[in-house]
């Protein structure tokens, strides 16, 4: 796991979508394919493969060893890694909504995060990492203490 977080960082991994999509890696073929998602940075990417993969190659070996059916594992890990999480961005997009009148941004979280584990059709938006235009507003890629 050390290894990982180190990686994640280096490689700029979103680890929400990481987590999420590790339950769809085969483990008789792991790739990153199915994490692709989760990389904000393409360079960064290419630069880590070689160890994410090695780094997947441990995790298969790993999983080869768990007496779960793969359906198992994979209910388990979406049970325990959710498909929607309140980024801040998202919560600044309600605040100015909400700051303009319109609670509907508010409501529209407080609706999705009530099951956050759940496949939610129609809400895809509120499952995806920061975008660009994000990374450096204020409020929207990282918080100071007094926010």
């Amino acid at each position: 796991m050390q290894d990982l977080q180190a990686l994640m960082h280096s490689a700029e991994i979103d680890m929400a979508l990481w987590f999420r999509a590790l339950a769809e890696v085969d483990p008789q073929a792991p790739s990153l394919a199915p994490l692709e998602d989760a990389f904000y940075d393409a360079v960064k990417r290419r630069s880590a493969e070689p160890a994410l993969t090695d780094w997947l190659a441990r995790y298969a070996a790993r999983l080869a060893t768990d007496p779960q059916s793969g359906a198992q594992r994979h209910a388990r890990m979406n049970a325990a890694n959710p498909r929607y999480v309140l980024r801040n961005y998202l919560a600044q997009q309600a605040i100015d909504r909400a700051t303009a009148g319109d609670l509907g941004g508010v409501h529209e979280l407080l609706e999705v995060l009530r099951h956050p584990y759940d496949d939610q059709p129609g809400r895809e938006a509120l499952a995806q990492k920061r975008p660009d235009w994000a990374r450096h507003r204020a409020g929207c890629s990282m918080l100071s203490c007094s926010s």
